[in-house]
């Protein structure tokens, strides 16, 4: 007899035979198949850079298919959401691969990941950019920015400065970038108010080396006495970059008679031996994730414009959004400070302090960016605020966030200025204020308020017929009189005020983002402590 299972095996052999198209079916859409794209994953090149270069994305997705794809950033602190860039969606082959190219962000710590619909997402990439600097000095053969008058010199400038030579600066340096153009420039009297005329006259230009090294050869300065010069890296879009003008600090250099006295007659800044300086630790703290502005809390909208400097901009680039995408900033300064963009913000710094030992160590005079081509009669500004000190022997210098005038005419010697907030580092109150060209002001020192390592929001409301301070989002005071309201157009003005003639603490005040929106739209709030009413000096 045969055995059943003689007559089995032909009809399981025939089922199988036609399960297996149905099976290689499934095993194709299993997501643990060979034949799906690779896990997600996600790579960027080069490692060096700058904000605002091209660098390269490449990975996988985690899915086959051709697929639409989003770019996400996040911010790096606990409770940061991440947030979609805008306008920009790259597609993946049909492996799921992909290989786009998208510019560097300037912030330290931040994250980008690639995203897709149905919850794809890469693993997160951490980006830290190196800065741009410079270091620029004089010489003659001799000492390093002395020379004689009537006498050839060259101006030296590195543009990949290191981390010996620029003292507690762990981003740089920056990578070479061969052949980009320098400015030379030297420091000029301006005609009319200060923060309205550019002050530097350029002279000349030359581009970089291999290395990033350049020199200005051949110059010479005819009589004794302090003359100050910087140089500007200027705009650089190639290979895909678009990275903007970038400043040195001002360099001063002695000019000596010929025979050989320091015919200078004063002290001038930089110049005078370094004191010993006494470093302060600086502080992580930072604002709360959940603070609010008050363009989210009184529902400020829309947006006119918004510099956010987050990737490659200069002191020229425009607003990076906003309805009215127009206005830049013209730096300036009486010392040895610099206005510049630094590290996802626009930062005042007085000094360079590279090493507490070095001559040129120094800290004096005013330094500022005020706002061109943008004006407001009437609206409102906002800005984020934060201050730096690293030292603690002197005075600090004034961090003044204003509206003055948007027009020289109409400046008056500061008698119209709106001051938004005037803080010191090492002091715990801001102090808020308005004046008219009557010579009328009113002021508030408001207690408690930190802003030394510590992020802040300071707005402003100018109406018909008030005006009212905010600081994160909470008004702090206001002032219900008409008088008090500027009969002209305003703009925003970020200083730091230190004498012409005495030493200052180092300070820096950095400026994550400031924003405009129009008086239409949104709560018009008139509460708020109110101001005392007084009279100021101011005027011309």
């Amino acid at each position: 007899m045969t055995s059943p299972a003689h007559f089995r095996t032909p009809a399981l052999l025939t089922v199988l035979f036609l399960l297996l198209p149905m099976l290689a079916v499934l095993l194709q859409a299993s997501p643990s198949s060979s034949t799906t794209a690779a896990r997600a994953s996600l790579t960027v090149s080069p490692r060096d850079y700058i904000g605002g270069q091209r660098l390269v994305f490449e990975g996988n997705i985690g899915r086959t298919g051709k697929r639409t794809l989003r770019l996400q950033l996040n911010l790096g602190r606990e409770g940061d959401p991440w947030q979609t860039i805008d306008r920009f969606r790259p597609r993946t082959r049909a492996n799921g691969d992909f290989r786009f190219g998208y510019r560097a962000p300037a912030m330290f710590g931040k994250y980008m990941r690639v995203v897709s619909k149905g919850g794809l997402a890469t693993p997160s990439w951490k980006f830290y950019a190196t800065s741009q600097d410079l270091v620029v000095w004089a010489d003659a053969g001799g000492d390093l920015n002395e020379v004689v008058a009537g006498d050839y010199f060259d101006i030296r400038v590195d543009t990949t400065p290191t981390r010996e030579e620029l003292k507690r600066r762990t981003d740089v340096p920056p990578p070479a970038l061969p052949g980009r153009t320098l400015t030379l420039q030297r420091r000029i009297e301006p005609a009319g108010p200060f923060g309205y005329v550019s002050q530097w006259q350029t002279l000349r230009t030359t581009t970089t080396d291999g290395r990033g090294a350049a020199k200005f050869a051949g110059l010479t300065v005819p009589t004794p006495g302090t003359v100050v010069y910087r140089v500007r890296q200027e705009d650089w879009t190639e290979n895909g970059d678009r990275v903007g003008w970038y400043p040195s600090f001002p360099t001063y250099v002695r000019v000596l008679s010929p025979a050989g006295a320091d015919n200078v007659a004063e002290a001038t800044p930089g110049t005078e031996p370094a004191v010993a300086r006494t470093a302060v630790p600086e502080s992580s703290a930072r604002a709360a994730v959940g603070s609010k502005t008050a363009a989210e809390r009184f529902e400020w909208r829309p947006s006119l414009w918004g510099f956010a400097w987050g990737y490659g901009e200069s002191l020229t680039t425009r607003p990076a959004d906003g309805a009215a995408r127009q206005g830049w900033w013209l730096d300036a300064a009486t010392g040895t400070g610099r206005a510049a963009k630094h590290n996802g913000g626009l930062q005042l710094d007085s000094q360079r302090q590279n090493d507490d030992d070095d001559q040129y160590d120094n800290s004096y005079g005013t330094t500022a960016a005020t706002m061109r081509d943008n004006p407001m009669r009437t609206g409102r500004w906002e800005v984020r605020l934060r201050t730096k000190s690293t030292e603690r022997d002197d005075a600090d210098a004034r961090v003044r966030v204003e509206l003055v005038p948007d027009r020289a005419s109409d400046y008056a010697c500061g008698a119209r200025n709106i001051t938004i907030a005037e803080v010191l580092p090492h002091e715990s109150s801001v102090l808020i204020g308005a004046r008219n060209s009557a010579g009328k002001e009113w002021t508030r020192t408001v207690p408690n308020i930190r802003t030394k390592d510590v992020s802040a929001a300071f707005a402003v409301e100018v109406g018909k017929k008030h005006i009212t301070w905010f600081r994160e989002g909470r008004p702090i005071g206001t002032v219900q009189n008409p008088a008090a309201v500027p009969e002209v157009p305003m703009t925003l003005r970020l200083s730091l005020v230190g004498p012409e003639d005495r030493e200052m603490d180092r300070t820096q005040a950095i400026f994550d983002w400031m924003r405009g929106y129009p008086l239409g739209e949104g709560r018009q709030v008139k509460s708020g402590n109110a101001l005392k009413p007084g009279t100021h000096g101011f005027g011309c």
